[in-house]
């Protein structure tokens, strides 16, 4: 993988590393340029003081030659020859005797035999050399030429004090130094300058790749330079942007495509790589995990997934390194039984992933449990009846009895079987109910809710007047769509309870209210249902209070054909608060909107 810098700003810019490339180059060509200069100007100026010096040696030989005199004449002589020159004139003899000195007095000077421009005057005709002067203390250049005198072969010598020439030289050195930072300052700006012109262009191409970057869309190109490998360069991004779009664009569709099917699974999906970091999950995964809405792809899943469980399986699943399945109960916000089946993925051997599905089996196990507890009531509810009647048969068959017990006995398995044959009658009406909820194959219509709740009221009417109970209905001109014949049962049901279970004699009242809904409510005088029973009272064969429900005849499926009704309708029944002493059931409708 490419190690690529996620800041790049923390190296130079191209212009700056080119630039710094040129200073030592231009500062090493100074240097040397001003080092050669100095040297040259040096030499020149040697040169020139040494030529100087031979031109007065021989203008000295030849006064000399002139002069006919005694040796202290030839001292006045070269005293008045050195203040006219400026010079230093030496006269020394084939001994290396001073005979005269222009600056000093030729007894009080060392022999001079030698010196180096004397030797080198013997031998080549002509010597000079530099060093420092004891006797004038300053750097001196000697000249020296053979002179032939009256036979006598003598020297002469001049020299010059360098301190006049080095100033000059130093001072010419400073102007060199000068103009070398003058053309060195120069020679940076023009480097600057040409490493900005051609980063420039790099700059511009590294802008419209940064925004393709950014977008992944090519709507501009990047601009050709004029420079030709530049121009090259930014061709072949143009070329590479392209490529990228169109890989990107395949992507895109195949990742949407993946994405598309994953969000319409009924399963929950999610993949981790060998490492457990989000691959990919569908919002049916998120839904079954409890997690919360945001990217979270390439996040651990332990740091997502708070069950325990559901980790431990994962880990399972990595290290079993085959197909797993477990079932697990989630409790987040409602509590889910989950299937999860893990599946590494594996590459070269290794584990290279897991793919994970998760299938929601609440539903079914809630059916399941529903049906047990179906068959189990059911079963009890027809035992009872069908125990007593065997006990009442082989009373009736074992013993002596006379004819009015017998009459007695034969009454009581005659009730028994009608209980069973209501028992059946009910589960057969309801299951009927359950299968035309299922399909929707009961029609609605619009009609008057008072004649219904009237015809209810005949059903029940020789039960409450054996009861002694009125019924009452307060119904005004309200209208809904139904079934005039389910809703009528439903009614009568609710009727029917409170005649069983609410007090002899008291009025049983229906009311029905309409605003957003149509309520009608079936109030009656009697003991309350507690808040513990008001859910469960709608089950099969639930009973509140079960020795006083059998008394009554009930079968115990009532008022669970009463709440699969209000279903078919759109609509529920719950038990409402009312006041002391008071129990009213309440079936809600949508109401009718009108256009």
């Amino acid at each position: 993988m490419l190690d690529i810098d996620s800041n790049p700003m923390k190296r130079r810019p191209l212009f700056i590393q080119l630039f710094y490339s040129y200073v030592p180059i231009i500062i090493i060509a100074l240097i040397v340029l001003v080092l050669f200069i100095n040297q040259i100007t040096r030499d020149f100026y040697y040169k020139h003081v040494k030529e100087d010096l031979y031109e007065r040696a021989i203008l000295t030989s030849k006064l000399i030659a002139f002069h006919k005199g005694s040796r202290q004449s030839f001292q006045d002589l070269v005293k008045g020859a050195g203040k006219e020159t400026s010079m230093r004139i030496t006269i020394v003899d084939e001994s290396g005797l001073v005979i005269a000195d222009s600056d000093e007095q030729p007894s009080l000077m060392d022999n001079h035999l030698n010196r180096p421009e004397i030797i080198q005057s013997k031998l080549k005709g002509v010597g000079s050399s530099q060093r420092f002067s004891t006797t004038l203390n300053q750097d001196m250049m000697y000249l020296a030429i053979p002179l032939s005198l009256d036979k006598n072969n003598w020297t002469v010598r001049v020299s010059m004090s360098l301190s006049n020439l080095e100033m000059i030289i130093k001072n010419l050195q400073k102007q060199v130094v000068y103009l070398g930072v003058i053309i060195g300052i120069s020679l940076l700006l023009i480097s600057f300058y040409f490493s900005r012109k051609v980063t420039i262009p790099l700059q511009l191409m590294r802008k419209d790749a940064e925004s393709f970057v950014e977008t992944f869309q090519l709507n501009d190109p990047i601009s050709i330079p004029k420079t030709k490998e530049l121009a090259s360069l930014a061709i072949s991004l143009n070329k590479m942007a392209v490529e990228i779009e169109k890989k990107i664009k395949i992507i895109q569709h195949e990742k949407n495509d993946r994405e598309e099917l994953l969000s319409s699974m009924q399963d929950g999906i999610i993949s981790l790589d060998n490492k457990m970091n989000v691959l990919s999950i569908n919002d049916i995964a998120k839904e079954y995990l409890h997690i919360k809405a945001g990217n979270i792809i390439g996040e651990k899943v332990t740091s997502i997934i708070r069950q325990k469980k559901v980790t431990s399986f994962i880990k399972k699943v990595k290290k079993k390194k085959g197909k797993t399945q477990d079932e697990i109960v989630i409790k987040t916000n409602k509590k889910r039984t989950i299937i999860f089946n893990g599946t590494p993925l594996i590459k070269e051997k290794t584990v290279s992933g897991i793919l994970i599905t998760m299938t929601d089996v609440t539903f079914q196990k809630q059916l399941e449990r529903l049906r047990q507890d179906f068959v189990a009531n059911v079963s009890h509810e027809l035992k009872t009846p069908i125990t007593s009647m065997l006990g009442y048969m082989e009373i009736i068959q074992s013993s002596n009895i006379e004819d009015d017990k017998k009459h007695e006995f034969y009454g009581k398995v005659l009730n028994q079987t009608n209980r069973m044959n209501d028992i059946i009658d009910d589960l057969l009406r309801l299951s009927k109910i359950e299968s035309q909820e299922e399909d929707s194959s009961i029609e609605l219509v619009d009609m008057e809710i008072k004649d219904i709740l009237e015809g209810s009221m005949d059903d029940v009417l020789d039960k409450a007047q054996k009861n002694n109970n009125r019924i009452l209905i307060n119904c005004g001109d309200i209208r809904a769509n139904v079934d005039a014949q389910l809703l009528r049962e439903a009614v009568a049901n609710l009727l029917e309870n409170s005649i069983k279970y609410g007090d002899s004699g008291r009025d049983i009242k229906i009311i029905v209210e309409a605003d957003s809904q149509v309520l009608i409510h079936i109030e009656n005088s009697g003991q309350r249902i507690s808040n513990k029973h008001r859910d469960k009272i709608f089950q099969r064969f639930y009973r509140v209070d079960k020795s006083r429900d059998r008394k009554a005849g009930g079968t115990g499926l009532g008022l669970a054909i009463v709440k699969h009704i209000a279903l078919v309708h759109g609509g529920e029944v719950f038990v409402s608060d009312s006041k002391k002493n008071k129990c009213r059931f309440t079936l809600s409708l949508p109401k009718i909107s009108y256009t």
